[in-house]
C-alpha cells in the first residue's frame, strides 16, 4: 500500500488528512464501507496479517513529539504474541496506536484455527488510544479483520474518555466485516 493509493482511495491530497477520511467510512452503512474495505484488500493483496498504515503513518503522521508516540515493530508485535500462546481468549492493549499489537495477536489465533472454527466473538479486544489521528486507522484497522470489543479514544493512565466505540461482528464471522458504532 503506497501513499499515492491512500490519497486516490481516500479522495485526499495530503496525507496529514488521512484519519480524517477514514472515521466517516468506518462508521458509515455497511455498502459503502464495504466497497471501501474491499479496494483496500485488494491494494493490499489481501494480506491481512500486518498493518498496512504502520509505514506510511510512521513516516509521515507520527505524533512522537507531542505524544511521545512510538511505533512497535512488526517483529515484537509478532513475538508479544507468540509469547502468550494462548489459543483463544481476550486481549487488551492499553496504547494501540493503530493496532499492529492486536492485528499481530488476531493474526496468530487465526492461524491455529480453520477459517469457519475461527469466532471472533471468542477473541474480544479492548484497546486505549489517545492520538486522535490514530483512532481511526485502528477502528479501520479492527473492523476490516472482524475483530469485536470496544476502543477507547482516552488517556488509559488517567483513565478518562473522550469517545468510545463498539466493534460488532453480527454473523461471529472471521471472514467479515465487523460494523462500528460510537457510544
Amino acid at each position: 500500500m503506497t501513499k499515492e493509493s491512500l490519497l486516490q482511495l481516500f479522495g485526499i491530497d495530503d496525507l496529514r488528512n488521512l484519519p480524517e477520511a477514514v472515521l466517516p467510512v468506518v462508521l458509515s452503512n455497511n455498502t459503502e464501507r464495504d466497497a471501501l474495505y474491499r479496494q483496500l484488500l485488494e491494494l493490499a493483496n489481501y494480506d491481512v496479517s500486518y498493518d498496512w498504515f504502520q509505514a506510511v503513518f510512521e513516516g509521515e503522521l507520527s505524533e512522537r513529539h507531542e505524544k511521545k508516540q512510538d511505533f512497535t515493530p512488526g517483529s515484537v508485535s509478532v513475538l508479544t504474541s507468540r509469547l502468550t500462546g494462548i489459543k483463544d481468549g481476550s486481549a487488551y492493549e492499553p496504547t494501540a496506536g493503530n493496532g499492529s499489537m492486536i492485528i499481530a495477536d488476531w493474526w496468530r489465533k487465526a492461524q491455529l484455527h480453520i477459517p469457519f472454527d475461527f469466532y471472533p466473538s471468542k477473541n474480544p479486544v479492548q484497546c486505549w488510544e489517545l492520538s486522535l489521528r490514530s483512532v481511526p486507522l485502528l477502528l479501520l484497522n479492527l473492523s476490516i479483520r472482524g475483530i469485536v470489543g470496544t476502543v477507547y479514544h482516552g488517556d488509559v493512565l488517567e483513565q478518562r474518555i473522550i469517545k468510545s466505540y463498539r466493534l460488532v461482528n453480527v454473523q461471529d464471522d472471521c471472514l467479515g466485516f465487523s460494523k462500528v458504532y460510537q457510544l
